[in-house]
């Protein structure tokens, strides 16, 4: 269940990104990270995105992808934090469920 939330979250978050929604473009541009590198940011949470889901059939893929997931969304906080901005709870929130669904994806293949 968590798996399938983050991966609904994400697809939400890489559609906003990918279509350049204002929210976002500021968020990456107030980071400093460069802006024409936003479809590349969007198109990171999409893969996620589709491991997540080929981990159904497959469940190390899964386990890839929210470990990228786990490593995309730790940058994106360090990168508010290195800049002193604080509007970090979405950047937390996809943190926290990507590491609990990896904790929990690690868990069913032990």
């Amino acid at each position: 269940m968590v798996t399938a939330l983050l991966a609904f979250a994400v697809t939400g978050s890489a559609a906003a990104t990918l279509t350049r929604q204002p929210t976002i473009v500021a968020t990456v541009s107030g980071v400093g990270f460069p802006i024409e590198h936003l479809r590349t940011l969007g198109v990171l949470k999409a893969v996620g995105v589709v491991g997540l889901c080929l981990g159904l059939v497959w469940a190390p893929v899964a386990v890839a992808a929210a470990a990228g997931l786990v490593g995309y969304f730790a940058a994106a906080l360090v990168a508010h934090l290195r800049v002193r901005r604080y509007d970090i709870v979405p950047a937390a929130v996809f943190l926290a469920l990507s590491v609990a669904a990896l904790t929990l994806l690690v868990g069913e293949l032990a």
